[in-house]
């Protein structure tokens, strides 16, 4: 109900107490306070509806946080796997890369004993094959290892994109869960205040319905 009716119901319970509104008509005014009253129970009506409605998508608002709490749960616990696996491939590359310096070293210490011992020269040689055999193994593992790298890397990229995205959603999630319950919050006031106008309707309309011109 608007402003001005209320304000001319009001106006009109003043005048029932004077002279001057038995000489009304009567009829009018008990016919005026029935639509003042029908209106306030629509505007009830109205309300109690929008007031189911604001329950219903705060309901599905806050399952929704409950999935993307437990998705959260789910992507973090991969996030540890992945950081245990990672750091058993940095253990494997940094064993191959010590037996590579180690190697490494040996070759060229024999290389040099190549010229200074010529007598040795064959087994120097020999020794320096199956050296660069080792190397070429090694380098081979170290290949693939460097690609089991470049996957984990990748997969750890696509878990920040994750959170990125399940971040957001929550963000999202909040603020509608935010507003809903503001404006359920609304509502309900709306839904007491006309609930006692159309009490103050009812009782208005009891009063006069019965008088006559």
């Amino acid at each position: 109900m608007k402003k001005s009716t209320i304000t001319h119901v009001l106006l009109m319970s003043v005048m029932a107490a004077t002279p001057a509104f038995a000489r009304t008509n009567v009829s009018e005014k008990v016919a005026q306070l029935d639509e003042n009253r029908e209106a306030s129970r629509t505007n009830l009506k109205q309300y109690q509806d929008n007031l189911k409605t604001v329950d219903s998508n705060l309901a599905e608002t806050k399952k929704a946080l409950k999935e993307l709490d437990s998705a959260k749960k789910s992507l973090a616990k991969q996030t540890g796997d992945t950081a245990k696996g990672k750091q058993s491939v940095d253990a494997v590359k940094k064993q191959l890369e010590g037996y590579m310096k180690t190697e490494q070293a040996k070759l060229d210490a024999e290389r040099a004993q190549i010229e200074e011992l010529k007598k040795t020269l064959a087994t120097l040689e020999a020794n320096s094959a199956q050296r660069e055999q080792n190397l070429a193994q090694y380098q081979e593992k170290m290949t693939k290892v460097e690609g089991e790298l470049a996957t984990w890397g990748e997969r750890n990229q696509s878990i920040i994109e994750l959170e990125q995205a399940l971040a957001q959603k929550e963000q999202l999630a909040k603020a509608d869960n935010k507003r809903l319950t503001e404006k359920k919050a609304s509502y309900e006031a709306e839904v007491v205040k006309w609930q006692k106008q159309v009490r103050v309707s009812d009782r208005m309309y009891n009063n006069f319905k019965n008088l006559k011109d």
